[in-house]
């Protein structure tokens, strides 16, 4: 924030966040929030990859509700709810990259990526699918 040349947060975000932004906003206010927001999200992808490859494949949240993310070549489904995923194996920092740029970009750019697990097969997202990962419960937690 103090590099982009924002001195006061509550004054930036009061003036140009609640407030509407309209004909008298400079061009360089518009390039300060876009360098903070991209800035955001890169703190947002960096959070989400140490997570997902360095941390068992799961956020804090995801953690908590006892989910984790996989690789995921092939997916069959075996009984109602349950899935065989093959080969089912820790996301490595690639494949992590790859997943947390996609969902985030595609969110900052105001397409709700996560409707996506509504039409494909195993409630897997549009990012899951090209990044090749799935969310899994963990093993032992029902």
């Amino acid at each position: 924030m103090h590099l982009s040349g924002i001195k006061d947060i509550s004054k930036f975000a009061m003036h140009y966040i609640i407030e509407e932004i309209d004909e008298e906003t400079s061009m360089e206010d518009l390039q300060k929030m876009m360098i903070v927001a991209l800035i955001y999200r890169l703190l947002v992808c960096f959070y989400e990859i140490i997570c997902i490859w360095g941390a068992g494949g799961a956020t804090p949240g995801k953690f908590l509700l006892g989910l984790r993310v996989v690789t995921c070549d092939t997916s069959i489904l075996i009984a109602p709810n349950r899935v065989l995923v093959i080969p089912s194996s820790n996301v490595s920092i690639t494949t992590s990259t790859i997943r947390a740029l996609i969902k985030n970009f595609s969110i900052a750019s105001f397409f709700p990526a996560f409707i996506t697990l509504l039409f494909f097969q195993h409630n897997r997202t549009a990012y899951d699918i090209v990044a090749g990962t799935i969310v899994v419960r963990r093993n032992g937690v029902r």
